[in-house]
């Protein structure tokens, strides 16, 4: 990987390096381009003869050096900043210095630029050095660092669609294998640290041989992308869907214990036994369903989902069996019915901000106060009630927090607050339903208990809790 140095002919005991992808070299072949080549560790791994000359020093006694050793002191933080912006993928940066320690004195443009490696990341950040005062050679790097500009924008967008086709199968847009065994670790790790539940469901749909024995190979593979897509529409915003082979697919469902996978599986069988597919008519499937219990491996709970599968499909197809064992965990609920979980407040929830843990116990006790009414089976009029202070609550609590993090300065303030639009806008479609009888009062809870409180107050909110230090911060000044 190059950027050609030197006068035209390569300096003897000097590496030649070209950008990939560039043709032709980035660099000119004329003197006076200093060329230096640094890596991850902030140590130069490479300067050429012209870039030595203008550092008073020779190639071989800037090898090994970092910033801090061969520039001035006034350009250490510039300097720093740019490699920044090139370790935040920045295509380049230029930043001018002013030199006078043994080279040649004036002031100089420094051009720098990532070198990919060649599943893209970052290997080495290069650098051209060049006199400002020679305005037709700073024309000329400029043109060549849009030509570097592109050529790496281009070489983002091939990686990221080389690693969409690498995880993804190709007939439905599914998950492949390959993606969801990244999926499983990453979850499984955090139900270890975290303690968060886990669950899976193994989708089967029953007699498919049949069916493509029938209406031919063509409407088999239509059927199994119209699936994936009315899968996809009862799955969560948190859920993932990968097709594990033939008619075979996994949902994986973070922050899901048994009882909300099971209810989420029977919802799903609904929609796919009441819904026509184009070309073959009615289908059915068959769930197997089955928590992750702390310290098993990936084999033995999609063996255990296996097994539920293989229940439901013996037991007469078209129904919804669940592995039967639970992990008995110390986490945010307890289970008050076959259904749901009771939410309880612990002390290690607290980021130790007095209005953000009390509110966010407030969120703990409207949820617990549906689950009541919901189990009670008080009148709709008095549930709505229940719903919209609910909702109101937690708007108020993210309008607070967005307060509190841009009073303390937290980076990713933004981020944050994108976040909670989402998760409004998804409540306000909640609510919109369970008007038009379209979703009941268990999947809003549902909403509350895992999307809201498990998967973003239990864990996405720990980001910051660095940033609070012991500051009472007041909301709103």
């Amino acid at each position: 990987m190059s950027v050609a140095v030197g006068c035209g002919a390569q300096v003897p005991g000097e590496q030649l390096i070209r950008t990939p992808g560039l043709s032709p070299p980035l660099m000119p072949q004329q003197c006076g381009l200093g060329v230096m080549l640094k890596g991850t560790d902030g140590r130069y791994t490479l300067c050429n003869s012209a870039a030595g000359a203008l550092l008073g020093r020779s190639p071989a006694a800037i090898s090994g050096q970092t910033d801090r050793d061969v520039f001035p002191p006034d350009a250490l933080e510039s300097l720093r900043r740019s490699d920044e912006a090139i370790r935040q993928g920045a295509a380049a940066t230029q930043t001018e210095i002013e030199l006078s320690n043994g080279g040649p004195s004036g002031r100089w443009l420094l051009l720098k630029f990532p070198v990919l490696g060649a599943s893209g990341q970052l290997q080495s950040i290069g650098t051209v050095m060049l006199e400002v005062a020679r305005q037709e050679r700073v024309n000329e790097m400029r043109q060549a660092l849009l030509e570097l500009e592109q050529n790496n924008r281009e070489l983002r967008e091939s990686l990221v669609e080389l690693d969409r086709l690498a995880s993804t199968d190709k007939l439905t847009g599914a998950w492949n294998r390959r993606r969801l065994e990244e999926a499983v670790a990453n979850e499984m790790d955090r139900l270890k640290r975290y303690d968060h539940p886990l669950s899976i469901l193994l989708i089967d749909v029953d007699f498919f041989k049949r069916a493509n024995d029938r209406y031919g190979h063509a409407a088999g593979d239509s059927l199994l992308a119209e699936l994936t897509g009315r899968i996809r529409a009862v799955l969560r915003a948190t859920d993932s869907l990968t097709r594990w082979g033939g008619e075979e697919f996994i949902a994986l469902c973070p922050n899901t214990p048994l009882s909300t996978a099971g209810v989420l599986a029977q919802r799903l069988r609904q929609e796919v036994e009441r819904t026509p597919f184009a070309l073959v008519g009615g289908v059915t499937v068959s769930i197997g369903v089955a928590e992750c219990m702390p310290g098993e491996t990936w084999e033995a709970w999609f063996h255990r989902a296996d097994a539920a599968l293989y229940r439901a499909k013996a037991g007469g197809r078209n129904q919804v069996q669940q592995a039967p064992e639970s992990p008995q965990r110390d986490g945010a609920g307890e289970k008050v019915s076959a259904d749901f979980l009771r939410l309880i407040w612990k002390p290690a929830y607290a980021c130790g901000h007095d209005i953000l843990d009390n509110e966010h116990q407030a969120l703990f006790r409207d949820a617990n106060e549906l689950l009541s009414a919901s189990l009670s089976k008080r009148p709709a009029e008095e549930i709505a009630v229940i719903v919209d202070k609910l909702v109101e609550d937690v708007e108020r609590h993210f309008r607070d927090e967005e307060a509190v993090l841009g009073t303390i300065g937290y980076p990713g303030t933004a981020r944050h607050a994108a976040i909670h639009r989402g998760l409004l806008q998804r409540a306000g479609v909640l609510i919109e339903r369970m008007h038009r009888g379209k979703s009941d009062v268990g999947e809003i809870f549902q909403f509350l208990a895992n999307d809201v409180i498990a998967k973003h107050m239990l864990d996405v909110d720990r980001d910051y809790f660095p940033y609070l230090g012991n500051k009472q911060t007041a909301v709103g000044g």
